[in-house]
């Protein structure tokens, strides 16, 4: 058995899974086998100037692609950066136009060691030796790296990743791996158009690939690998436990995103049916676990289907829009549980990769982060507003109240969201809570009119709203802290507010 060993000497390991897009916030983690060794060919070319690949190196090749390497990974946590590139044109505004990419990263605490079982007998080991001491990066060109071989005596990093399952909770990870030297032989024989041999094929590049047609390289293939389940934990700040009680997550944070060539994100205004879907989508990566009521943090319900007791401390699927240059836009998803993620709720909401809205069936899904509530208030460049701390809230999303309305008592508008902030521990509204109405020429009035657009159902049996969509302000003898979640809907992304003063237009 050889081992390799790599240190990310820039602290980040950037690479983007094959098949998927940049904008999909995938990262290939651990690297793939395919991948590993093309490094090692490309190394050769540009440090050792090769004209042509040696025999030695074809050894090498053909070694690796006899059998599959197991992974040894650090504790390691995933992030990302947003670009906003200038391409050619201008809004109507005069501003330049722009496109988004999310450059998604691992940042590992420690080496990545890969054990490739081949006699080492077998191996030129001083060709192996040259191409790891003289390899600059790994993936993308930020994933800087320092490479050798790793002694019998070293100690290896905690998660095993191999083909083998060893546990319940591991996830998949398809990563590319190249057939054996006979196997791409024999496979050759009815593909005359393919590379002459397993070696020649590593060498192509991926415009050749495009051009010709390859949805896979030639003598690729996937392969699945079982990695353990906390081996690679989305985070957002430090201090993130995977306990239970008062110790649990409360809260994950997610970015959407699409093709803008053929779709746009989904309009504020279908905030209810927009989260319903989003809310699925969750679900669905659980599986039949959930049907089970075992995960009543997202289902709101008991293993009897009954609604919980603990009036809404089960999730909030919260709409907001963090890019100021579509303000109406849903770009990103906040989950809020006031009882905390179980086990199965956090596996659930790292598995989530896609979601849909209406005429979209490919909205892409990048987790942000799992943690406490308090470690999302500051969101980098991006501050959630809807978690910040005011005295003075006003309405993003319409209100909705949650029974039929009448002129007095507990069933007015006023009792109504007196009543709901009382079922959710805020205090009293120091004063009477004001309506804006949409004849008023000022911005709440505005907003007003704007809320008339509002959708009110959702797929499947959501029951029949109550009437209206209200723009209200509320004010308290002391700043509270969000997120404020009100009325009919709330679960869904109605009834939303913001501090008056840090609210989307």
């Amino acid at each position: 058995m050889i081992r390799l060993l790599f240190e990310f000497s820039a602290g980040r390991y950037h690479a983007t899974p094959w098949g998927h897009h940049v904008n999909e916030g995938l990262v290939e983690w651990p690297p793939s086998p395919w991948r590993i060794i093309r490094a090692l060919l490309a190394t050769g070319y540009t440090k050792l100037g090769w004209l042509q690949a040696p025999d030695d190196m074809r050894r090498l090749v053909e070694a690796f692609a006899a059998s599959e390497p197991v992974y040894r990974l650090p504790r390691a946590t995933t992030g990302h950066t947003r670009h906003y590139m200038p391409v050619r044109g201008l809004r109507k505004t005069g501003v330049q136009e722009t496109s988004k990419v999310i450059d998604a990263f691992v940042v590992p605490d420690g080496p990545l060691v890969v054990e490739w079982p081949v006699a080492e007998d077998s191996l030129p080991r001083n060709l192996l030796e040259k191409l790891l001491d003289r390899l600059g990066y790994l993936g993308r060109a930020e994933s800087r790296v320092r490479a050798r071989l790793a002694g019998e005596s070293e100690s290896l990093p905690d998660f095993v990743v191999s083909t083998q399952r060893g546990n319940v909770d591991d996830d998949p990870v398809r990563l590319l791996a190249p057939v054996s030297a006979a196997i791409y032989a024999d496979w050759r024989r009815g593909s005359q158009d393919a590379p002459e041999d397993l070696l020649a094929a590593l060498q192509i590049d991926t415009k050749t690939l495009q051009n010709e047609g390859w949805n896979i390289p030639p003598g690729a293939r996937e392969s699945v690998y079982w990695r353990p389940a906390h081996a690679l934990v989305q985070v957002f700040a430090p201090g993130w436990s995977h306990g239970a009680g008062a110790d649990r997550n409360d809260t994950a944070l997610f970015a959407l995103s699409t093709d803008k060539k053929r779709d746009v994100l989904p309009l504020m205004e279908r905030a209810l049916p927009t989260m319903a879907l989003f809310r699925r989508a969750v679900l669905s990566s659980i599986g039949d676990e959930q049907q089970r009521g075992a995960c009543p943090e997202l289902t709101g319900k008991d293993r009897e289907g009954r609604p919980l007791k603990c009036k809404h401390q089960h999730a909030h699927f919260i709409p907001l829009s963090l890019d100021s240059q579509a303000p109406r836009r849903i770009d990103h998803v906040l989950v809020y549980a006031p009882m905390g993620f179980g086990p199965l709720a956090e596996r659930g909401l790292r598995r989530l990769r896609r979601t849909r809205a209406k005429g979209m069936d490919d909205i892409a899904v990048t987790l942000i982060g799992i943690g406490k509530k308090e470690a999302f208030r500051i969101g980098g460049a991006d501050p959630v507003h809807e978690l910040g701390s005011s005295t003075a809230w006003v309405s993003r999303t319409p209100f909705v109240p949650p029974r039929f309305l009448k002129l007095r008592g507990k069933d007015s508008l006023e009792g109504q969201v007196r009543a709901e902030l009382l079922r959710r521990g805020f205090p009293d509204a120091a004063v009477s809570p004001a309506v804006a109405a949409p004849i008023d020429a000022t911005e709440a009035g505005r907003t007003a009119i704007w809320f008339r657009r509002f959708v009110r159902t959702k797929q499947g049996n959501g029951g029949v709203p109550p009437a209206g969509l209200f723009h209200i302000t509320l004010t308290f003898d002391r700043p509270i802290r969000g997120p404020v979640c009100l009325g009919w809907g709330c679960h869904f992304g109605l009834g939303l507010f913001v501090p008056a003063d840090g609210r989307a237009p």
